[in-house]
């Protein structure tokens, strides 16, 4: 493998070990054994577990947020939701950051400036022109199905 698919290889596996274990609950150990690499080669790219973690963060942040559709209403707007801002591995990330960000402040930084508030502005200007969406109803109603969401599992 070379350097650049090695690092990526650990970034991807170690995104999955985060999402399903948590941050303490993944240790470097588990990255080597589950990447099949050598200690050495995972500490030379990644020197500790939360140089990691922004790594992942940086990683899993590099696709942005998907415009929501410009017709069929409020309907296709929660479709595309489902299908993007709720999906599996997101909630997933919101339930990391949520619960043990503060042992990873940069990354959760990112999460929450970079993932969070763009899914909620690309909501808003969705919001903004639509006629007859009131801005305080649609928010509590987007807010309690996020938390739904997230309390579910």
């Amino acid at each position: 493998m070379a350097r650049a698919s090695k690092r990526d290889h650990i970034i991807e596996r170690a995104t999955d070990l985060f999402l399903q274990q948590g941050f303490k609950g993944t240790s470097i150990d588990l990255v080597v054994t589950t990447c099949g690499v050598s200690k050495p080669t995972v500490y030379k790219h990644f020197p500790d577990k939360t140089i990691l973690m922004n790594a992942v963060m940086t990683h899993w942040l590099r696709d942005p947020v998907p415009e929501p559709p410009e017709t069929g209403g409020l309907g296709a707007l929660w479709q595309h939701l489902r299908r993007y801002w709720w999906a599996p591995d997101h909630m997933a990330m919101y339930r990391l950051v949520i619960s043990e960000g503060w042992r990873f402040p940069a990354a959760a930084e990112a999460f929450w400036s970079d993932f969070d508030q763009a899914w909620w502005q690309a909501v808003e200007t969705w919001r903004s022109i639509q006629p007859g969406i009131e801005a305080a109803g649609f928010e509590l109603r987007l807010q309690a199905e996020l938390w739904r969401r997230l309390t579910a599992q």
